[in-house]
Order: C-alpha cells, then sequence, then structure tokens
C-alpha cells in the first residue's frame, strides 16, 4: 500500500460469506509467503484494479447490472494485459 497518497476511511457492510471470502484470501497469502496483506488492502486493490479498467457507471439501473458492467470491464482489463503481455 502506497503511504504516501492521502486516505480516506470507507466503512461498508459484508455479509458473512464476503468476510469469509477475504478472510480466507488473506491466510493464503499469509501462510504460503509469511506476508500479511489485510482485508483492507484487499479491497483497496480491488478498488485500484477497477478503476484502471476505466469502467462506465452511467445509467447503471440496478446491482445486477454493475455487476455485469464490472464482469466485463475485468475481461477486457485482462484481454488488454494478454495483448500487451504477448508483444
Amino acid at each position: 500500500m502506497k503511504k504516501d497518497i492521502d486516505t480516506h476511511r470507507v466503512v461498508t457492510f459484508l455479509n458473512r460469506q464476503e468476510i469469509d471470502f477475504l478472510d480466507k484470501m488473506e491466510k493464503d497469502m499469509m501462510f504460503s509467503t509469511g506476508k500479511h496483506v489485510s482485508r483492507s488492502q484487499i479491497l483497496q486493490d480491488m478498488a485500484e484494479l477497477l478503476a484502471k479498467t476505466k469502467i462506465d457507471a452511467a445509467g447503471v439501473k440496478d446491482n445486477l447490472e454493475l455487476k455485469q458492467r464490472i464482469q466485463d470491464a475485468f475481461g477486457r482489463l485482462e484481454q488488454e494485459q494478454n495483448k500487451a503481455g504477448s508483444k
């Protein structure tokens, strides 16, 4: 995590399944590498990656449409990275 930029605290509500997912990621990283990455850092990294997709959320009507746009945006990002890696 870069500490040289202004950060803001964001409070969110997650269900048990979402917390368990983040906890599993955190534990998997800790036990496989010995390095601790917090749930907050995981969420921050996800937001950073989502920002790189340049997703357009204008006109989104509901959560399902937002999820679809996020999935599409990550797919495009992956394709761009694959093209860049194959050059």
